[in-house]
């Protein structure tokens, strides 16, 4: 095991809205990816951005790239929904 702290240069924000944007992300020189659910995506958006985000988890394909997801707080009415839809991956 590495105890060692990952070095992080670029972290980089993806609206989970757009799927275009997160392929693109496995190509981009980054440390990381941060595939937003929260206020990148519109709120009639929110439904097919989750189901969006979930298919690019399961794909992979990020290679080294740290990858995060940014759900919903759980008080809001997405939050449950953000970490259903993830928990399983």
């Amino acid at each position: 095991m590495n105890d060692a702290p990952r070095i992080r240069r670029s972290m980089l924000f993806m609206p989970g809205a757009n799927a275009r944007a997160m392929a693109k992300a496995r190509e981009l020189p980054c440390d990381g990816v941060i595939l937003d659910l929260e206020d990148a995506v519109a709120v009639d958006a929110k439904a097919e951005a989750r189901s969006q985000v979930a298919a690019t988890v399961q794909a992979g394909g990020f290679g080294y790239r740290e990858l995060v997801v940014r759900v919903n707080a759980l008080e809001t009415p997405w939050g449950n929904d953000d970490l259903a839809a993830l928990s399983g991956l």
